[in-house]
């Protein structure tokens, strides 16, 4: 009961209480509607930072210039498929294992990329370009189908910032990235339903044909066929034909040999060599700043925290597994470490939905909203910003001038007709793309299409740990005329004891001599 000192006094009373009747209605409705709005505020906003995002991630995929020793013997090699109607079937491009068996399971790049390239080498920055659409397509629709708007938009935002660097090459590792981020966006649809069926069979076609990495697609549809929801059968029927979708290729089980090879890296062929001595191939915690950035790293430790805290829930089980599985390749090979974030971002979006919704959940329509912000506007954006510089440009400004292409090209047309050239590792497929069939190679970066014998010696070579004397040896029993390195590289070292006969913007050109 309030003392006489502090009693209001009669005025004061009718006044306290006309404020509380006013404030206290005014109040619930405050609290009421303020999360409503304030939720509506904050998915408006990020979706629209995660558009800004996107429309950024666009600019190196539409801009930026091409080099990737990858890339080079791909056209070189889907221009010959054009030309002779037929699929390479043995190492064509190198001197030192001419008859070596090659199973191209890039083939299908080659072909799609000597066709973008008829009319200059601005058609290849399209594929990157059509990767980032793609990814930004998958991740959207996978994330705002399972979470609020903010949840959904961060993900989408960390998957194209964090883990999009590959597509600033259009190198096929990268680009099929993306088809994986699609195929694991409708394997794991809640409403899965007899359409998605054929979309998968779809895209497992051309995964297949498109790159070795298919394997994975299959993993990815029999982990989306224990999913929770959808039509059963459809879901079963997606994973057999994925399955039988892999024989759809030119080179038959042989393809599916390769890709076991690579993933076991084991036996003391030439892809157990690539494991142990290509820097992409070596486990992730052999060197890990080297190969990833800390963004990457710390996403990476994210995905695994909440894909293990997922696996209590069955709704999330197999993406959680697919997300772990992901990692542990990732570990395992550092090189798929951009793929463990494309890929597991967007599929987590839902288990953090749940986590912040507190267990409750239900699939969403994605917004209109959301398609045009998010896919339409950065591709719009890609593909003008792309469509300026193709009209601007020179066919030599789309070769990034820092991987001094100008000097290789001038030293490959000095060279005489069947120069036989081993070249350092950088600038091995821009030799065979300007100078086959006139000039072959001692080895390019195809490794898997040539003896473990000779790509060992090549690497060593190429890393500097061989003396001068024993590398012109080398070089000399293997039949090889001419060497090109960089001026100041460790692959010249190796060669001092050759005949160094020109030099131009830091490259150089070597006679192995008699």
């Amino acid at each position: 009961m309030a003392s006489a000192a502090t009693a209001p006094q009669p005025g004061e009373a009718r006044a306290v209480a006309a404020v509380a009747r006013a404030v206290f209605p005014a109040r619930r409705a405050v609290v009421a509607c303020a999360p409503v709005n304030d939720a509506r505020a904050l998915d408006r906003a990020a979706v629209g930072a995660c558009a800004a995002l996107a429309c950024v991630a666009v600019v190196p995929a539409a801009l930026a210039p091409l080099w990737d020793a990858d890339v080079w013997w791909i056209l070189r090699a889907g221009r010959d498929m054009l030309a002779e109607s037929a699929l390479p079937q043995r190492n064509r491009y190198g001197f030192t294992a001419p008859d070596s068996p090659w199973v191209m399971h890039e083939w299908g790049f080659g072909v799609v990329y000597a066709l973008l390239a008829r009319d200059g080498l601005a058609g290849l920055a399209l594929a990157r370009l059509g990767a980032v659409a793609l990814a930004a397509a998958a991740a959207s629709w996978r994330a705002f189908r399972d979470a609020r708007g903010w949840v959904a938009a961060l993900c989408v935002a960390v998957t194209l910032t964090v883990y999009g660097g590959r597509f600033e090459s259009p190198r096929p590792v990268g680009v099929t990235y993306a088809l994986a981020c699609a195929l694991a966006a409708v394997v794991f649809e809640p409403a899965f339903a007899r359409r998605h069926v054929a979309l998968v069979a779809a895209l497992m076609v051309v995964w297949t044909n498109a790159h070795g990495s298919f394997p994975l697609g299959v993993l990815l549809a029999a982990l989306g066929a224990m999913a929770p929801g959808g039509d059963r059968r459809a879901r079963v029927a997606a994973l057999a034909l994925a399955a039988l979708a892999t024989l759809a290729n030119p080179y038959g089980l042989a393809l599916h040999a390769l890709a076991l090879r690579y993933a076991l890296g084991e036996g003391g062929d030439a892809v157990a060599v690539v494991h142990a001595r290509i820097v992409e191939w070596w486990p992730l915690w052999r060197d890990p700043l080297r190969v990833a950035s800390a963004p990457e790293l710390a996403g990476l430790v994210a995905l695994v925290a909440v894909a293990l805290a997922s696996l209590r829930d069955a709704r999330w089980r197999p993406r959680a597994l697919a997300v772990l599985i992901l990692a542990a390749m990732a570990l395992r090979h550092s090189r798929h470490l951009g793929l463990a974030g494309l890929v597991g971002v967007p599929l987590l979006a839902g288990p953090v939905e749940a986590l912040v919704a507190r267990g409750a959940w239900a699939p969403r329509a994605v917004p209109r909203a959301v398609w045009a912000l998010c896919v339409a506007l950065p591709t719009t954006l890609g593909v003008a910003l792309w469509g300026a510089a193709a009209r601007s440009r020179t066919e030599g400004q789309w070769v990034d001038a820092s991987a001094q292409d100008e000097a290789v090209r001038a030293m490959v047309a000095e060279l005489p007709a069947g120069a036989r050239v081993f070249a350092e590792l950088p600038f091995t497929g821009y030799v065979v793309l300007l100078g086959a069939p006139r000039v072959s190679v001692y080895f390019d970066a195809r490794n898997d299409c040539y003896p473990a014998a000779v790509l060992r010696r090549a690497l060593d070579l190429n890393d500097g740990r061989v003396a001068p004397d024993e590398a012109r040896r080398w070089l000399r029993e293997a039949g090889a005329t001419h060497a090109i390195a960089r001026c100041r590289s460790s692959a010249a070292r190796s060669l001092a004891a050759c005949a160094r006969v020109a030099a131009r913007d830091g490259v150089c050109l070597f006679r192995v001599g008699e």
